[in-house]
């Protein structure tokens, strides 16, 4: 079965290429070309499907399929989109959409955030370090989820960044787009960054989960941001 494309284009469909529906609720937010210039020649929902094979199986730009658009321009058009925010654009119109079908307030009043360190190669760079509490060598990923297990925001760090100096970063946009958030849960890993993080929550109190007895119980509602993490890889 041949994937149908606007402009005459058709291949061979990937698993990780955007339906019908899911690109009608995108493509409002896909900026097109405008002013002078020379016009726009490429599909860009074939460049959003290039992105979304490039995320979904963590290869090289230069590993691009022949038959999606060129590396080099959709690389192009992934880091212009990075730089106006797009990705955040599109994650907050989705959220807000899966809410609404579920009956809630297009905004959370709840959300948990936590943190999970995870191993990558041995190539050194900027973000990686080691997590001595968790004697893991990596990077470590922050996320704020909602009651629903819905991706707020996420920050990705070496894996040596303490929680309490990730947590500003993490929850900074979060508190900035969700303003009727009430209240974040955290875990005893926050517990020192309180005093530092009420600096920056102004609608919102951050409360720490305490444990409810012997071995693993998984608190409510915090138990939902594990199957976030688990879901979502470094790359």
């Amino acid at each position: 079965m041949l994937l149908e494309l606007e402009e005459g284009m058709n291949r061979l469909p990937y698993p990780s290429d955007l339906s019908d529906d899911e690109w009608d609720l995108v493509e409002p937010l896909i900026p097109v070309h405008q002013g002078a210039g020379h016009p726009r020649e490429v599909n860009l929902r074939e460049i959003v499907n290039a992105i979304l094979y490039w995320a979904d199986n963590g290869i090289k730009w230069r590993a691009m399929p022949h038959d999606l658009p060129n590396w080099s321009t959709v690389y192009d058009y992934y880091r212009r989109w990075v730089k106006i925010g797009l990705w955040e654009q599109i994650n907050e119109r989705l959220v807000k959409l899966v809410r609404l079908a579920e009956g809630r307030d297009e905004q959370p009043s709840l959300a948990s955030i936590d943190s999970q360190s995870v191993r990558t190669s041995e190539k050194k760079g900027p973000e990686q370090g080691i997590d001595g509490h968790k004697c893991v060598k990596g990077r470590k990923r922050h996320i704020v989820v909602d009651i629903l297990g819905m991706v707020l925001n996420c920050f990705v760090s070496a894996a040596n960044m303490a929680d309490i100096k990730a947590a500003v970063a993490v929850l900074g946009p979060v508190l900035e787009t969700y303003v009727r958030l009430e209240k974040v849960l955290t875990d005893q890993a926050y517990k020192g960054a309180l005093g530092e993080i009420a600096k920056h929550v102004h609608h919102c109190i951050l409360e720490v989960t305490t444990k409810l007895g012997e071995g693993f119980i998984p608190a409510p509602y915090r138990c939902l941001i594990d199957g976030s993490l688990s879901e979502h890889s470094l790359g």
